[in-house]
């Protein structure tokens, strides 16, 4: 049980990067190894996620035996906070990619990442604010003024 509890944060990674590589083989009319196309960049986030998925099963698998040799395997596994906060992230994410639609990218993606940033590091609002602001501006100049790209 203890092993399954270890384990799952890398299996849902994998479960979840299969998904993002089939989406990104369904894009229509694009080549796959095309950088230009549109299903290259989720392929390659889908390939990063599979291997660090699978990275983190076999580093889990090997803490495990250690730890079973030492007898304190039930001191390092995830606590019910910590899978609660893999769950509502996951669920941030999903509905972050459901507020592009309504919602200009600059604004979402600003308020997606002072959210995540909060969430996952715990800085100070300022600092949040700065960083979330100047990420997503150099992203969209970048994207829209030098690769052309129309952000939704």
């Amino acid at each position: 049980m203890l092993t399954l509890k270890r384990t799952l944060p890398g299996a849902i990674m994998l479960m979840v990067s299969f998904v993002i590589l089939y989406q990104s083989l369904l894009v229509q009319g694009e080549e796959m190894l095309n950088p230009a196309g549109g299903g290259f960049l989720p392929g390659v986030i889908a390939i990063i996620l599979a291997l660090c998925g699978a990275w983190t099963i076999i580093s889990d698998l090997r803490k495990n035996k250690q730890e079973q040799a030492t007898a304190e395997a039930s001191d390092n596994a995830f606590s019910k906070g910590d899978y609660l906060l893999i769950f509502s992230y996951f669920i941030f994410i999903v509905l972050y990619v459901l507020s592009l639609s309504l919602i200009p990218f600059f604004i979402s993606t600003t308020l997606f990442l002072i959210i995540s940033i909060y969430l996952l590091k715990g800085i100070k609002w300022y600092t949040n604010i700065i960083v979330s602001v100047v990420t997503v501006t150099i992203i969209y100049f970048l994207f829209s003024q030098l690769f052309n790209i129309v952000f939704p």
